[in-house]
């Protein structure tokens, strides 16, 4: 069987649960329900997006844009700041600290969703994985893949299938380097990061108490045009970008599977390094007829060779190795 790298969207967990998973369920959940979440953190937030009311909250990643050049101008002017001149209010200081504590919150919701893939789905996608070592990428934060995959050999290090740069120490760009040649395992990217890196560790088991908004979390959950900076920021996210460069120069095909094409980051780096692979999407059949979606891809990727597979419930795919 050939080898791919598979990339996978927010349409995994819309297809299990279109009402647990879309973002604005995270920030309505967050908002209203976090015992984390401080009501003096809400009214610092509040002020930072123009239009929201006293019964009104953020639901959108474009509202968080305002948000985002908020805290950048907040964090810029405090760096002028010294013990006798203080640019901004104590209040005002809180800001960034109080983004880091929201975002983080509503990240670690999609983790608390506790029913798992369909077991055909777990197992078809296992067995294509430890027979061909194919790369996976995801855009999500929810622990929908690493729950489905555990019990199918697929995470156990390098023994397994698949790594993603975390190891006993933490995080460390050589704990993705394959001793054993490219082909000896697969890459697992979170290329929007997760809840569960904070600093240099990974917190198994997501405990969110550990968190502390000082601390350097790895979550791109913004306007798409602030995502790169959040990328390029991050120690982990940043690496794990180097490497999707490389997954996709190593394997024969690339799958985009339930992602919708609104980041253009990542259309950019599509178009770019996928001009001589095959490129198959599967997506969701709601999402337009087919000729109109498959206009939208040509367009958006720059590519006019590609397999679009639309279907009611992409999780009933199951022919990796037919691809």
């Amino acid at each position: 069987m050939r080898r791919s790298i598979i990339i996978f969207g927010n349409g995994l967990g819309m297809s299990l649960d279109s009402n647990y998973f879309p973002i604005s369920a995270g920030l309505a959940s967050v908002w209203s329900g976090s015992e984390y979440f401080k009501a003096e953190h809400k009214d610092l937030i509040k002020t930072a997006i123009p239009g929201l009311t006293e019964d009104t909250y953020p639901s959108t990643e474009e509202q968080l844009d305002d948000l985002q050049v908020a805290i950048v101008a907040s964090e810029y002017l405090r760096g002028f700041e010294t013990d006798k001149v203080k640019w901004l209010t104590d209040q005002v200081r809180e800001l960034p600290e109080a983004f880091r504590r929201f975002i983080h919150e509503v990240a670690a919701y999609y983790q608390g969703y506790d029913a798992p893939l369909p077991l055909d789905f777990r197992s078809s996608l296992a067995n294509y994985l430890r027979s061909t070592k194919s790369h996976v990428a995801t855009l999500n934060y929810d622990n929908l893949l690493y729950d489905g995959l555990k019990g199918y050999e697929i995470f156990e290090g390098y023994n397994g299938v698949l790594i993603d740069g975390f190891h006993r120490n933490g995080f460390d760009p050589d704990n993705l380097n394959r001793i054993r040649g490219p082909r000896s395992l697969g890459w697992y990217l979170h290329l929007h990061g997760s809840p569960l890196f904070v600093g240099n560790q990974k917190l198994m088991g997501g405990d969110r108490a550990v968190f502390t908004p000082d601390e350097k979390s790895h979550i791109v959950l913004t306007h798409v045009t602030h995502k790169p900076l959040v990328i390029e920021s991050s120690s982990v996210l940043s690496e794990y970008w180097k490497r999707l460069n490389e997954a996709i120069q190593e394997v024969e095909y690339i799958v985009i599977f339930g992602y919708s094409g609104t980041d253009s980051h990542l259309n950019e780096l599509l178009s770019q390094k996928c001009t001589n692979k095959q490129l198959y999407i599967i997506e969701w059949s709601g999402t337009g007829d087919l000729d109109t979606r498959c206009q939208f891809w040509q367009r958006i990727l720059r590519m006019q060779e590609l397999k679009l597979i639309h279907m009611t419930n992409i999780l009933c795919f199951t022919a990796w190795c037919k691809l």
